[in-house]
């Protein structure tokens, strides 16, 4: 055997050798590391989530001070402002007739727009004073549009005044 191939021999059984060792331990080496990372993001994930949810319980506790001051309960605020509108009518003697599904846009600059449509009757001040109400004490939103109609029920020859209102909401 000549010097060049016992150097090949010995290049080739490096090779083999490198192979056979990269096979029985640094693959499972590497597989064993990545796990261990893993895991420990995941520890660190489980560490901070007492701090996260001392956090959120604090969050929490200041949006119900501010929902409280707002005039808000519950989750629904459909509900909220149909409750509202309960209570205002039995004080200011008003009807509520129509009573719709919001309508909900939302803008490419993902802001989303909730509009209320409802229809009351009663008398101009009554109506007045409970769209100041909703506008400004109770804080549902903005009124975008009022429309007053005077109507006549031909079978009692009675004339009696009927206010749309949309009430609008950005979220």
């Amino acid at each position: 055997m000549t010097q060049k191939n016992k150097n090949r021999m010995l290049i080739g059984g490096l090779l083999v050798l490198f192979l056979v060792a990269y096979q029985f331990s640094f693959s499972k080496t590497i597989i064993v590391r990545r796990s261990v990372k893993k895991l420990e993001q995941q520890t660190a994930i489980f560490k901070s989530t007492p701090v996260q949810l001392a956090k959120l319980k604090q969050r929490e506790k200041q949006l119900d001070v501010i929902l409280a001051a707002n005039n808000v309960k519950g989750n629904s605020l459909q509900n909220n402002i149909l409750k509202t509108l309960n209570e205002l009518s039995i004080e200011d003697k008003f009807k509520i007739i129509k009573f719709e599904e919001p309508h909900v846009y939302q803008t490419p600059a993902t802001q989303k727009t909730t509009t209320y449509d409802i229809t009351l009757e009663g008398d101009f001040e009554a109506l007045l004073k409970v769209i100041y109400a909703l506008e400004q004490k109770y804080s549902f939103g903005n009124v975008v549009q009022m429309q007053f109609e005077k109507k006549k029920n031909f079978r009692t020859n009675r004339e009696y005044l009927q206010c749309r209102l949309l009430l609008q909401r950005l979220n």
